[in-house]
């Protein structure tokens, strides 16, 4: 809170008016507002931060199946430990940075979506050792024995060596080289694949998402730097009516010292006079610097912050979404936005293909069919469209045509790229 020049100036004045005869108002006329100011700010922050905190736990809370004994049971994210043997299936996240061992697929081959760690969304293939491919059940696995000799914790998401090294038992002797194919990080999400089971090496701090999360920046935003630069410039003038004013006290009281009888003044003034009156005069022109303006600006930007969570134009329908502004300065942050720069369609665009219409054998079927354009017979052939409904009644017909209808959503299934 100090990064802002006004707080640090009040500081400065309450610190100064604790300074017995400088101060010509109660020591803590400055002090308790601004530990009012500080306050109010600290409970936007800790509002701002608990809401990342509960995120935090929740993802911390989420269960993983360990192996114990011969059979799976269910633990916490933060309970997986390093040489755990864990089971994910599909559409899970994975707890922690882990080694393939097999999965549900032919020859230990499973899917990931990376879009938490590289934002990509297209599926990634990994593929377990052949050696471990065939380890498919409890049994097996807890007929492993043996170590993994890996590089020590890292932030590349693309790189990894390590080896597998069996100690006999299901493997017998013999050491198997380890590369990024059957590496899987914490964050990606399995896909496409009913299970896959996989040995833990980096967990929590050291995996490679964690190595990747640099503490977050503090950030001035444009409005705050433009405040800063006035409240100096503020500053400065009231330090130049500081010092003309002590200037004055000090011509005024050596020009009348004997007409000021009834004020108990020093026997002579000196240089530690002069400075003392330039303190006081700081303190009785410190209004110049409204103490107020922090506290507006928070109200306002925390206000903004609601307005955009409450805007029925961001809010996604279909997964009951609303916008989330997790800082009350992103207000500030978006409107300094000039360009967006983004490296392809997909980013900024909703990938979504929608079946729409298609044409099989020469007869055209459609999603929506306008009046006009209904299918019909002309002299043997169909001239028009049918819809998707009629479409699923000629698939369910039966006949050679429910064949062909058939087929086509076959190779459309298989050639969806």
């Amino acid at each position: 809170q100090f990064s802002r020049y006004a707080n640090l100036f009040f500081l400065f004045t309450g610190c100064i008016q604790q300074i017995s005869g400088v101060s010509p108002t109660s020591r803590w006329t400055t002090i308790v507002p601004l530990a009012v100011v500080l306050a109010a700010t600290a409970a936007k922050e800790l509002a701002e931060d608990m809401k990342r905190h509960r995120s935090d736990a929740e993802m911390n809370k989420s269960s993983v199946r360990v192996l114990a004994g011969t059979s799976f049971e269910e633990r916490t994210w933060r309970d997986v430990v390093v040489g755990d043997i864990v089971r994910v299936e599909n559409k899970e996240a994975i707890p922690a940075d882990i080694v393939l061992l097999s999965s549900s697929e032919p020859e230990g081959i499973c899917y990931v979506e990376t879009s938490n760690l590289d934002g990509e969304t297209n599926l990634k293939v990994k593929q377990a050792l052949p050696e471990t491919a065939g380890l498919l059940t409890p049994a097996d696995l807890c007929g492993l024995r043996g170590h993994l000799k890996t590089e020590l914790p890292n932030d590349s998401l693309y790189t990894f060596e390590g080896t597998l090294v069996s100690e006999g038992g299901k493997l017998g002797f013999r050491e198997c080289a380890l590369d990024p194919t059957q590496v899987l990080l914490r964050g990606a999400i399995l896909r496409n694949t009913d299970w896959i089971y996989a040995v833990v090496v980096f967990t929590g701090h050291e995996t490679k998402l964690m190595r990747n999360a640099s503490a977050t920046p503090i950030k001035r935003t444009n409005v705050e730097r433009t405040t800063n630069r006035q409240i100096i410039f503020l500053f400065g003038i009231l330090l130049a009516l500081a010092v003309l004013s002590a200037l004055g006290s000090q011509i005024m009281t050596s020009r009348n010292r004997d007409k000021l009888a009834y004020l108990v003044l020093p026997a002579s003034s000196s240089a530690t006079t002069f400075v003392k009156n330039i303190l006081t005069f700081i303190i009785l022109y410190n209004n110049l610097i409204p103490i107020s303006l922090m506290v507006t600006m928070e109200v306002v930007k925390f206000q903004q912050a609601q307005l955009i969570n409450a805007d029925m134009d961001m809010y996604e329908e279909s997964s009951d979404t609303p916008a989330l502004a997790r800082t009350s300065s992103l207000v500030e942050e978006l409107g300094q936005i000039e360009y967006i720069f983004s490296d392809k369609t997909g980013t900024l665009t909703c990938n979504i293909m929608e079946f729409r219409q298609c044409s099989i054998g020469g007869v055209m079927y459609s999603d929506v069919v306008e009046a006009g354009r209904r299918a019909r017979v002309v002299d043997g052939a169909v001239v028009g469209q049918y819809d998707f409904g009629q479409l699923r009644e000629h698939m369910a017909a039966g006949s050679e045509r429910s064949a062909m209808l058939y087929e086509f959503f076959q190779l459309l299934a298989t050639c969806h790229t």
